[in-house]
């Protein structure tokens, strides 16, 4: 008896460390007709997904139907927050917004100095010099945080702001010297937030107040390719976890803004927000095409994952499962654990281009996609841009619930994916 209990608590033990997630069903709930940086938000029954369209959709996460549209005058490019019955977003219009997500109605606008892509006559020496260009990696607004009475953000006018969240008046407003496009974090009465003037910014939530603020890395060698903050904070504890474009990602004391630790992606961007979990980073990479996993206390890398293309997103993390997207048009699921890859989806442009845009590998190689085409010229980053648009690329963040995938394509293209369990 005494064995055969034994041997039945084996089985279970190892059928529980072999059960892993796996994509299940898929569908596409729901295509904005235009492109989308807005990471998702779930609301009650419904999937809140905005575009450059300037619409605001409330899509039922089972039917795909539309509960209510939203409209404003240019595009969203903010992650969607949401507290309480109200969702918070930004647009190219100048306004940041409140809007309840029952019904889609606008409680308040709030003008800021204006929005606009990061931009410069010959960016990063690209040619003609004398031609102003947009970055196009620059593709987010700062996405709104909040806490029980207030939403902070940033804006291309290089302020962070507070507003009161039910009036959406004016609580204060700090000045950096660079537009602030990373998304705003709130913890302990701290609002943090990076600026494209190299430093993240730690303010009193009452008043503004500057607490201190660090300096990331410039960048002379490359012309200021690798220089700027474009990732939101995230908070665990009393560390604030930060990348930047200076190919860093930090860990800061919360109340000091000492450095803890380092970690260096080569010269590749951290554009994503990292997610915390079990004493665990995870973080994504551009130009590596890498999702790392490092020791929170130490920075010390512990596995990587490499896929094809740009990660800009923040992985989402449910169980042992990680998922991210990437700008191949891939989703990937892997173990949180260690690099092993479990499973992935592919968007129907990769499907039907991956041969054609991308190497043997099934990567991004800037020249092949060039065509022959100067790199240094700013209408090949462009025509590579739209090439890659075309295998309609993840660059937001997926959202699970329940065993669902939330995650929308660059090009529009909203999917349900079911999260299964299978034996290994």
């Amino acid at each position: 008896m005494k064995y055969c209990l034994t041997a039945f608590l084996l089985m279970m033990v190892s059928h529980t460390m072999f059960a892993q997630h796996q994509f299940g069903a898929s569908r596409q709930l729901f295509k904005v007709d235009d492109k989308v940086f807005a990471t998702p938000a779930v609301y009650g029954e419904s999937i809140l997904v905005a575009g450059m369209n300037g619409r605001l959709y409330a899509v039922n996460k089972k039917t795909g139907a539309v509960k209510w549209t939203a409209a404003v005058k240019k595009g969203i490019a903010t992650g969607l927050t949401v507290s309480g019955n109200t969702v918070f977003a930004g647009s190219y219009d100048g306004h940041y917004y409140a809007f309840d997500a029952r019904n889609g109605k606008q409680v308040w606008k709030f003008r800021t100095g204006g929005e606009r892509m990061i931009g410069a006559k010959g960016l990063w020496e690209m040619k003609p010099d004398t031609m102003y260009m947009e970055d196009q990696y620059d593709l987010y607004l700062s996405s709104p945080a909040t806490d029980e009475t207030a939403v902070y953000f940033g804006s291309s006018d290089s302020c962070i702001y507070a507003l009161d969240k039910n009036s959406g008046k004016l609580r204060w407003k700090f000045h950096t010297n660079g537009p602030v496009h990373g998304g705003a974090a709130c913890s302990q009465g701290i609002v943090l937030a990076g600026s494209w003037d190299t430093y993240v910014y730690a303010l009193e939530v009452a008043s503004g107040k500057l607490l201190w603020k660090f300096k990331t890395m410039e960048d002379v060698k490359y012309h200021h390719v690798l220089e700027g903050i474009q990732a939101a904070p995230v908070v665990a504890g009393n560390t604030v976890y930060i990348g930047a474009r200076d190919a860093r990602l930090y860990a800061l004391d919360l109340h000091t803004g000492s450095k803890q630790w380092e970690y260096s992606a080569g010269d590749a961007w951290i554009v994503g927000a990292a997610a915390v979990a079990n004493g665990h980073v995870y973080v994504g990479t551009s130009d590596s095409y890498l999702m790392v996993g490092l020791d929170a206390a130490t920075g010390k890398e512990l596995h990587r994952h490499k896929g094809g293309g740009y990660v800009f997103g923040a992985p989402a993390l449910s169980g042992t499962a990680l998922c991210y997207g990437d700008f191949t048009g891939r989703l990937f699921l892997v173990n949180r654990d260690h690099p092993q890859q479990i499973d992935s989806f592919d968007t129907p442009g990769r499907k039907q281009l991956a041969a054609q845009h991308l190497d043997s590998a099934g990567r991004i190689r800037f020249r092949h996609l060039a065509a022959g085409a100067d790199p240094a010229l700013f209408s090949a980053t462009v025509a590579v841009m739209d090439k890659l648009y075309q295998l309609e690329p993840f660059a937001t963040t997926p959202v699970i619930e329940n065993n669902i995938v939330y995650a929308v394509t660059a090009t529009g293209r909203l999917y349900a994916i079911e999260l299964t369990q299978k034996e290994k």
